[in-house]
C-alpha cells in the first residue's frame, strides 16, 4: 500500500497520544475500506545493539524507523503488527478510561499474543519514544522493584501516607503518579546502592541505627527501572513536594563496569530512555564507592585479594566501549564531567583485569559502615568549613 503519514505513529497532526492512536486506527480503517493490498505501521526504535546496551551511550545514528506490514513477508511480520496494533489499542483504553496499567498487566491481557514479557517491554518502550513521551503518558508503568528505607514519609494522592521507614527490609519504591508530596525535613543525605544485597546488609547494620533518622537508602536492584530513577530524581531536585530540599547524594556500585555504568544511568541518563533523560537525571549524584582504593589494600590484610575476581571478555569490552565513548554530550555510560576519574578507575580495572564486589568490603574490619560514616563526617566538616566561610566573607 502507498505509505500514509495518518498511519505513521510518529504523525505530529494530533496534539495527545490518544488522538495520535486515534488517528492511527481512522487510517487503517481507511485503508481496509478501500481494499488496499496491506497495511502498515511505521515505528522510531533503537538499533538491536543500541538495545541490548540501554544503559550506555547512544546516538542519532542508532535509531531508525521500522515498518511493520500486514500480511507482510511472512508470519513474523504479520505478528509484529498485530502485538504493536494490540498495544495500541490497550493503551488507547487505558488512556481513554483513566486507567493505569502494568506492562505485566498488558502482557496477560493477550499472553499467547504476546509471547512473553521482554516482548511487551521493549514495544511499549518503543511506541513511547516514538511518540517521544515518557512511558507514564501512555498510562503504562513498570512493576516496582526498587527498595527504600529510611527518615521520608510520602503523601499519597488518595490521602494517606507511607513511611519508609517503618520496615527495615525497605519498601518498594512508590510510583510518583500516586504521589503528591513528600516529607524529608530530617534528611541529610540520599545513599544510592547498586545491590539488594548490600541494601539489606546495611540496612541491618548498627551504621543504620545509628543514621537511620537523618539519611535514606536507595536501591535499584541492579540497572535501575524508571520508577526508582524517578524517585530518586523527585527526593533530591528541589520542588514544592518535596519542600525544596536537594540533599546531598551518593553512589555505592562494585568495581567492575557495570558499577560504573549503573551510576552513570543514574547521573547522566540511559540512551533507551533518551527522550526522558531530563526529568530523570541526577547530575549532582557523587561516587562514593566502590574504588580502587578500597581493594589495593596492605599486603598483610588476609582478605586483601579473597574478594577480587578476573574481569570476564564481556568486562574487558564494556570498560572499552565505555572509554571509547566517554566523549561530551553523550548519554550512559559515558564520563561526562566525571571523565578523568572515572576514565581512570576504568583503565585500572583493565591494567590490573580485576574488578570486586561491594561484598568485599564486608570482609574487612568496619566494612561498607566505616567507609560510609567517615566519608558523612568528612562531608558535614566540608559543608560546615563553606558555609562558615561564607559567613566570614559576607558584609
Amino acid at each position: 500500500m502507498p505509505y500514509d503519514t495518518k498511519t505513521n505513529i510518529a504523525g505530529e497532526i494530533p496534539n495527545s497520544v490518544q488522538e495520535k492512536i486515534g488517528l492511527i486506527f481512522q487510517g487503517l480503517n481507511r485503508d481496509l475500506l478501500e481494499q488496499r493490498d496491506g497495511l502498515a505501521l511505521t515505528l522510531r526504535t533503537r538499533t538491536r545493539q543500541a538495545s541490548s546496551s540501554s544503559h550506555e551511550n547512544g546516538n542519532a545514528r542508532d535509531v531508525k524507523f521500522r515498518r511493520l506490514c500486514f500480511p507482510g513477508r511472512g508470519v513474523e511480520d504479520a505478528w509484529r503488527f498485530t502485538v504493536v496494533l494490540r498495544m495500541l489499542e490497550l493503551v488507547h483504553e487505558a488512556l481513554s478510561t483513566g486507567k493505569t496499567l502494568s506492562k505485566r498487566d498488558i502482557y496477560y491481557r493477550d499472553p499467547a499474543l504476546f509471547g512473553s514479557q521482554t516482548h511487551v517491554d521493549r514495544y511499549i518502550d518503543d511506541i513511547a519514544f516514538t511518540f517521544d513521551v515518557p512511558r507514564s503518558a501512555l498510562n503504562v508503568t513498570a512493576v516496582a522493584k526498587g527498595l527504600i528505607l529510611g527518615a521520608v514519609t510520602f503523601c499519597r494522592r488518595d490521602g494517606s501516607n507511607a513511611n519508609a521507614a517503618v520496615d527495615r527490609e525497605g519498601v518498594l519504591v512508590p510510583p510518583l503518579s500516586e504521589l503528591l508530596s513528600v516529607s524529608m525535613k530530617a534528611v541529610k543525605w540520599v545513599l544510592v546502592i547498586e545491590k539488594e544485597a548490600s541494601f539489606r546488609s546495611l540496612a541491618s547494620s548498627n551504621f543504620w541505627d545509628r543514621l537511620s533518622t537523618e539519611g535514606v537508602l536507595l536501591t535499584g536492584k541492579g540497572y535501575p527501572d524508571i520508577a526508582t530513577r524517578a524517585l530518586l530524581r523527585f527526593l533530591s531536585e528541589p520542588s514544592p513536594q518535596n519542600g525544596f530540599a536537594s540533599p546531598p547524594v551518593y553512589g555505592l556500585v562494585d568495581f567492575d563496569p557495570d558499577g560504573l555504568a549503573i551510576l552513570a544511568t543514574y547521573k547522566h541518563g540511559s540512551f533507551a530512555l533518551a527522550h526522558e533523560n531530563s526529568s530523570l537525571q541526577v547530575p549532582q549524584l557523587k561516587w562514593l564507592g566502590l574504588r580502587s582504593e578500597h581493594i589495593l589494600m596492605e599486603s598483610d590484610d588476609p582478605h586483601a585479594s579473597q574478594g577480587l575476581m578476573m574481569l570476564t571478555p564481556r568486562d574487558r569490552g564494556k570498560a572499552r566501549k565505555m572509554l571509547e565513548r566517554s566523549v561530551p554530550g553523550s548519554i550512559s555510560g559515558a564520563l561526562e564531567a566525571d571523565s578523568e576519574e572515572w576514565r581512570g578507575a576504568l583503565q585500572v580495572m583493565l591494567m590490573l583485569n580485576v574488578k570486586a564486589e561491594l561484598q568485599l568490603l564486608d570482609a574487612q574490619s568496619g566494612g561498607v559502615s566505616e567507609l560510609l560514616e567517615s566519608y558523612l563526617a568528612m562531608q558535614s566538616r566540608y559543608t560546615a568549613s563553606l558555609t562558615r566561610n561564607l559567613h566570614v566573607d559576607s558584609p
